[in-house]
């Protein structure tokens, strides 16, 4: 069996950094010694089974850290990443449209690390269809979102971009498409005006819903819940996210039911 002890030892290094640990933080959780962790990110030692297993149960581990490190390491990987046209992904995604999607009766979608659109309901297909002249919007949600003509339409934007900033933030260090998308938004100085708001803003609220203006008339007031699979074991299928929208009155839940389905 061969390994490629430079290639094990960057990885460890990336996780250590991620988690924000020095060597000797390391080495104390996993009960081992500074030197010995060197040794590993150095190429001077490789990781045993025991403790290449130790790194990944006792440091709650994403899958995708977890089959890094496996992959490198030179033993057999239980956390393959699997592609999109796998079958076990195309179940489970068709898993959530059935169990899910289908018996929520505001817009839900499935996005991708990268937040492009991969299932939607027709709640979604009605609603986001009819928000954008854009034929194919229901390729991307990060592209409709940023777009002027949706934005155009959010009667709060100044009051929730700070929530969509810290958002694409996040994502951001996910998704290199993201990465992109924020700093090309950044840049165009989308939200120069956060400085202020936050500075001026006495008590921020629980949360803020986002007001959006419809075709026909009217402003319906909406959130949305982010789900992932919570026994999820694979890198790709950890990165999906099931966006539930959600009226937040009344009124605006009337508006959502009235909407024609397709």
């Amino acid at each position: 069996m061969t390994i490629n002890k430079p290639a094990f030892g960057q990885v460890l290094s990336a996780v250590r950094g991620a988690l924000g640990l020095s060597q000797m933080a390391l080495a104390s959780q996993l009960e081992s010694t500074q030197r010995h962790i060197s040794f590993l990110e150095t190429g001077r030692s490789r990781p045993t089974p025991h403790f290449l297993t130790r790194i990944c149960t006792q440091l709650n581990l994403s899958a995708d850290q977890r089959s890094n490190l496996f992959a490198a390491s030179g033993y057999a990987n239980p956390y393959q990443v699997r592609r999109f046209d796998d079958t076990d992904v195309g179940a489970t995604l068709d898993m959530i449209e059935r169990r899910v999607l289908a018996n929520w009766p505001f817009p839900a979608l499935v996005l991708d690390a990268s937040w492009n659109i991969l299932r939607m309901n027709d709640a979604a297909k009605v609603f986001f269809g009819g928000l954008s002249n854009d034929d194919d919007n229901s390729a991307s949600f990060l592209r409709q979102i940023l777009s002027p003509d949706f934005m155009a339409i959010i009667a709060n934007w100044e009051e929730v971009s700070p929530v969509l900033y810290f958002r694409l933030q996040a994502a951001a260090a996910e998704s290199p498409d993201i990465a992109a998308a924020f700093s090309d938004a950044k840049s165009k100085g989308l939200f120069d005006h956060l400085p202020r708001l936050m500075i001026e803003q006495d008590r921020a609220p629980v949360y803020v819903p986002i007001q959006i203006r419809l075709p026909q008339g009217g402003i319906i007031n909406m959130t949305s819940m982010v789900g992932h699979i919570a026994s999820v074991q694979d890198a790709l299928v950890a990165g999906f996210e099931v966006e539930l929208m959600i009226p937040t009155d009344d009124a605006s839940e009337r508006a959502l039911r009235a909407m024609p389905c397709k």
